[in-house]
Parts: C-alpha cells; structure tokens; sequence
C-alpha cells in the first residue's frame, strides 16, 4: 500500500556495529539499524530488530520491522515492488477518527469515490486520499493472515502519511508516519533469531 501512496497504484548503543549489508529490505529479526532523519536524538542509536511483520492486498506487498533500543522504539515500513518507499514512527499508538476530525461515513465515501482530489482535514492540514483496500496481516510474515480494511492518505507536504485501519469487531484506528529516504537507513547484519510477535 505504500508504493500507492507516492502515485504506483513508517538510547545511544554501547558499540558500533561493523557489517554494513544491504537496504532495509535485506532486514531480518536479530540485525541492527540506524535510521537519521526521523528524530535528532535517534541519529546515533543503533536500534535491534525484534519483529517483522508482513502485509499483503491484491496489488503489493509491504514489511514492517519493530526496532528497539532500551525504551526507544521506532517501526519502519517499506514497500516490497521495485520502487522502495520507506516511513517510520517512533509513535505507533492509534487514536480514534474523532481525533482526525472524520467520521465512518466520510472514509466510506473516499473509498467509494476513490479520488485522489479528496482529502481530509486536520487541524488545518489537508491529507490527500491515495488508496484504499482490504489487507492481509501476517504476524512475524507467517500463517494464514488476519485480514482489515486500510486507507492510506498523504500530507500535502509528501512527507507524512495517515493510515486508517478498521479490523473486525474493533473500532477505526488512525496513525500517523514520517517519509523517511531509503539512504537515511543503515542496516547492518546481527544474530538473525526467531521473529516475535507482531503488532496488530
């Protein structure tokens, strides 16, 4: 769903790793990263991979990662096509639509109109709608998958991202994401362990 949204269809170490590797999407749970550009205090910290998780709708594929340093945590998302976007956000907690100013009604709408001249408003700032779609969860990129209904919407600015998530028998959740450069994150080699668990 990322690739969709930018017009194709997220505590300082004691040592600094030494095994550059690839991109982000080379990522598996037990190696480390840096990521720059999110927030000042996070430039020097090398965060540990704890999760991946796996996403899936019937057009792409995208991952995202739990990076974990003490009590720091930050997700990274990236896309799985051949154009890597990458967002993060060091707060993942949801809030109700009531606190994006919309309702059930207007997603509905935007869904149904599917335009990407629609755009929600909040607090004076317009996110532009780009994508909207049924989505299959797999925690730690495993199992049958639990599926929800996602939209995805754009800052005017091209540097955040609002998603609004609806899974079964639990209310609207909406977050909010930083667009981060692919070359803002470092990602180095670790002791590749067993996923954990996922969020949902």
């Amino acid at each position: 769903m990322l690739r969709s949204l930018f017009g194709k269809g997220k505590k300082k170490g004691a040592s600094s790793p030494t095994s550059q590797d690839d991109n982000i999407r080379a990522a598996k749970v037990g190696d480390v990263v840096s990521i720059s550009g999110l927030r000042l205090e996070y430039d020097d910290v090398y965060f540990f991979v704890e999760k991946i998780n796996r996403y899936s709708s019937e057009t792409e594929t995208w991952y995202e990662a739990l990076c974990v340093d003490g009590d720091n945590q930050v997700w990274i998302d990236w896309t799985g096509g051949y154009d890597l976007t990458v967002t993060a956000t060091d707060d993942p907690d949801p809030v109700g639509l009531g606190s994006i100013g919309t309702t059930e009604e207007e997603l509905i709408q935007l869904d149904e109109e599917h335009s990407i001249d629609n755009f929600i408003e909040i607090e004076g700032d317009k996110y532009y709608y780009r994508n909207s779609a049924e989505v299959t969860f797999y925690q730690d990129s495993r199992g049958q998958g639990e599926g929800f209904y996602n939209w995805d919407l754009v800052h005017e600015d091209g540097e955040h991202v609002l998603s609004v998530s609806k899974w079964e028998g639990k209310p609207f959740e909406a977050t909010f994401s930083e667009v981060i450069s692919p070359d803002r994150i470092v990602l180095y080699k670790g002791d590749r362990g067993d996923a954990g668990k996922g969020r949902k």
